[in-house]
């Protein structure tokens, strides 16, 4: 069965997703086999390694990998934003063109509202969007306002006004 995809209406050929995180353990090569086969190409995992320790997702890269799926670790604590630097902006430009070539990519983190919304915003705005409509497009597919404090609203405005000045 398909882990619960959150899709958002992306200005881009590709689809892009937000789910909460996969079931762990010994579900996790099917959780990853699902995911292949509904199309998704390139998984993006903010889970920090604590977490993935709590929800048995260690083997997450490497069960991926065997699904035929590309796997990105891009730890962010919960409830928190990225560290600053270039991390972020390549993360972002990959997930960019990804969309722009056609793929599916979908981001998760523990329950799939805020780091993996934050990701998802920042990748809309790459892709031309406002950060108001960003995040209402990924409210809309999630069915609940995301994303989940002012921090993180904060910190999609001051990197869409860095995008700008670039």
């Amino acid at each position: 069965m398909t882990p619960p995809l959150h899709v958002i209406d992306a200005p881009a050929p590709g689809r892009l997703a937000t789910m909460a995180h996969p079931r762990g353990g010994a579900l996790l090569p099917g959780e990853m086999a699902a995911l292949a086969g509904a199309g998704v190409r390139l998984l993006v995992s903010a889970l920090t390694s604590a977490e993935y320790r709590r929800l048995a997702l260690a083997a997450e890269p490497r069960e991926a990998h065997a699904a035929g799926l590309e796997f990105v670790s891009f730890p962010i604590p919960d409830r928190r934003t990225p560290a600053p630097g270039i991390a972020c902006d390549i993360l972002v430009d990959r997930l960019a063109g990804s969309l722009r070539r056609g793929e599916f990519v979908v981001i998760h983190c523990w329950a799939g509202i805020g780091r993996s919304s934050l990701l998802a915003a920042a990748t809309l705005v790459r892709l031309g969007l406002t950060p108001p409509e960003a995040w209402r497009r990924i409210s809309e597919a999630r069915g609940l306002l995301v994303p989940g404090n002012d921090g993180q609203v904060d910190w999609l405005d001051e990197f869409a006004c860095a995008a700008q000045r670039a």
